[in-house]
């Protein structure tokens, strides 16, 4: 059986967010925050989070810094420790967008 989660995130919004450090250390964990540069991936990074949760259908039941979002060398996103899963995450204009599928 096929889970899908998708979510989009509005970047400004992550921008206005991110300048909190305490926002920061809730929400991204050390490697994700070490790997994004601009607010699009603190935003994408976050899309694909809620993405996962809402494509296990528990709701928010453990920390988001509980899951991880990795990058390859060729910058394709993964699910850090879930091999059963695939993610895409994309950008376009003011938005972030990922979605999740897990089997």
């Amino acid at each position: 059986m096929y889970k899908i989660g998708i979510d989009i995130v509005k970047i400004s919004r992550i921008e206005k967010s991110i300048k909190s450090q305490s926002f920061l250390n809730k929400v991204f964990t050390e490697n994700e925050r070490a790997y994004c540069k601009k607010a699009e991936n603190f935003a994408g990074i976050f899309a694909g989070k809620e993405a996962y949760f809402k494509a296990l259908g528990t709701g928010l039941k453990f920390p988001l810094t509980d899951v991880e979002i990795g990058h390859d060398e060729n910058g394709k996103p993964h699910l850090c420790g879930i091999d059963s899963s695939d993610i895409s995450i994309s950008h376009d204009g003011e938005y972030a967008v990922a979605t999740v599928i897990l089997w």
